[in-house]
């Protein structure tokens, strides 16, 4: 299923939003490395991104769920995963991601986000991250497509921003979204993520990139390359038989297999001279595509879906170099047990940090640092809780102050005979009737308590140093500020209940 790519004429740009513009598989392959670990059980980059593709299926085939329900794994891990996104957002962000996305809004090219996981959750990522409003389409994996490698969601894309496959160029960082792209015969720039590309999958995309900026340098240069001049340096051309070129290639890598510059430089000399014979003769390359990807072909097992699966599930080969994991120390935590549920009890955000991060420090460092950071916390939180004090303050004094001057500026046409102006008297009379009553039960009420206490009438009688309508002012602004801080109580329980309701729904 060779073809012939080109980035000469795209209207659209689909990017990946796990992996691709937001570093959230890596942070997704930590923790779950992390609860393996607890479990004895070993994961490796590679067995974690052929399992990408969709949220439902992507843990289903790793040996951790033979202890762990893989869909209460996937909420355990989305769920802190989103914790930790809104503690380090910025974090988030791969490297020329900002700017990938400005370079194809100033190119007029729409720009589509696949993710494998809710398109609720994908668009609170890029909210969260400030990317939102770059984006003209999000597609998620919880709308009832088929999982990748399967092209359903790819052609939704396409419909929906009404874009020929021809003109689309998808940015792939795991195997199974090239091979839906390839499917579909789209335009493909390989960007290295969990593990870098195989030959198979250098010989499916375009170009293979190493990071967004990588992406751009392609965007603009990649079309005046030429590969001619490597022809007779290299012993590769055009006019070779598709065996003698594959022979050559091989040979190519293994005599310069300690040379990256010169393993990077064959690699796209066989992909510009292989695409150039398969222009010429395209009847040839299906058997081709069957016999390089042949070994990444793979069942998916622990999923009875429909046929479609069976037939389009091909993953990667097994690559021949191993890439280092993240290691993690030996350290006291919280052991996942093995039982067919797992309750979203999240660990302290310090912990939390440390796991997704991939790293985790020793135990007595570890609690000092957490009670350190608790300590700071609890005073900058209270800081910050006193100035938000003074500041409702001062904003509750300032409108009741404002309140006052134009009910005594327009006391005259208030008092007066005209309808507007009788319902406005009767308002506020009914406000300020509200308030004093409330006052006079409380300090009446404690002066039988308490005799030191004034009741009402000397409290605002008999003060020698500020006037009554003074002293109203503040009993007024002291209520008023009472009223907001209920209003906010009441919006936060609001919104703890719609939090509650939204993890709920995840589950």
């Amino acid at each position: 299923m060779f073809y012939k790519q080109s980035i000469d004429d795209i209207k659209l740009v689909i990017l990946s939003l796990d992996g691709g513009l937001l570093d959230l598989n890596r942070l997704r392959f930590n923790y779950l490395k992390k609860i393996c670990k607890s479990h004895d059980i070993t994961i490796t980059k590679e067995e974690f991104e052929k399992s990408l593709g969709n949220m439902e299926t992507m843990y289903i085939n790793l040996p951790i769920a033979n202890d762990i329900v893989p869909d209460d794994l996937n909420k355990l891990i989305e769920h802190d995963l989103y914790e930790y996104a809104k503690l380090k957002p910025n974090s988030l962000i791969k490297e020329g991601t900002e700017d990938l996305l400005q370079f194809f809004k100033q190119k007029n090219i729409k720009i589509a986000v696949i993710s494998t996981h809710k398109i609720k959750r994908a668009i609170q990522y890029l909210q969260l991250t400030r990317l939102y409003n770059h984006i003209d389409f999000v597609i998620g994996g919880d709308n009832n497509n088929l999982p990748l490698p399967d092209p359903s969601v790819l052609t939704i894309t396409l419909e929906q921003l009404g874009v020929a496959s021809n003109n689309a160029l998808v940015i792939a960082n795991y195997p199974n979204l090239l091979y839906a792209a390839n499917r579909k015969f789209m335009n493909v720039i390989y960007l290295n993520d969990l593990c870098p590309a195989t030959n198979s999958i250098i010989s499916s995309a375009f170009k293979i990139a190493k990071n967004n900026l990588d992406v751009i340098n392609i965007m603009l240069f990649a079309r005046y390359d030429t590969m001619e001049m490597y022809s007779p340096l290299l012993g590769m051309s055009s006019d070779m038989p598709l065996p003698a070129l594959k022979q050559t290639y091989k040979r190519l890598l293994k005599e310069y297999e300690n040379d990256e510059q010169l393993i990077d430089l064959v690699n796209n000399t066989y992909q510009y001279f292989l695409n150039e014979i398969l222009k010429k003769d395209s009847s040839t390359i299906s058997s081709i595509f069957e016999e390089e990807n042949k070994d990444t072909k793979k069942t998916n097992k622990s999923v009875d879906t429909n046929k479609t699966i069976n037939e389009t599930a091909s993953n990667e080969s097994n690559s021949k170099e191993l890439v280092d994991h993240f290691e993690f120390n030996d350290v006291p935590e919280k052991t996942i047990h093995k039982k067919p549920t797992i309750k979203d009890d999240p660990e302290h955000i310090n912990e939390l940090m440390d796991i997704i991060n991939g790293h985790s420090n020793q135990p007595v460092e570890t609690e000092n640092e957490i009670n350190e950071v608790k300590t700071t916390k609890q005073e900058k939180r209270s800081f910050d809780s006193f100035l938000h004090f003074l500041y409702t303050l001062a904003v509750v004094a300032l409108v009741s102050f404002i309140g006052l001057l134009v009910f005594v500026a327009f006391q005259d046409f208030i008092n007066g005979p005209s309808v507007i102006a009788s319902v406005i008297k009767m308002i506020i009379d009914i406000y300020v009737n509200i308030v004093l009553s409330i006052y006079t039960f409380i300090f009446n009420g404690l002066h039988h308590i308490i005799s030191f206490i004034p009741d009402y009438n000397h409290l605002i009688m008999g003060n020698d140093f500020l006037s009554s309508l003074a002293i109203k002012l503040i009993l007024f602004i002291i209520f008023n500020l009472i009223i907001v801080y209920v209003f906010k109580f009441g919006l936060s329980l609001l919104n703890e209940v719609e939090d509650e309701d939204e993890l709920t729904e995840e589950n």
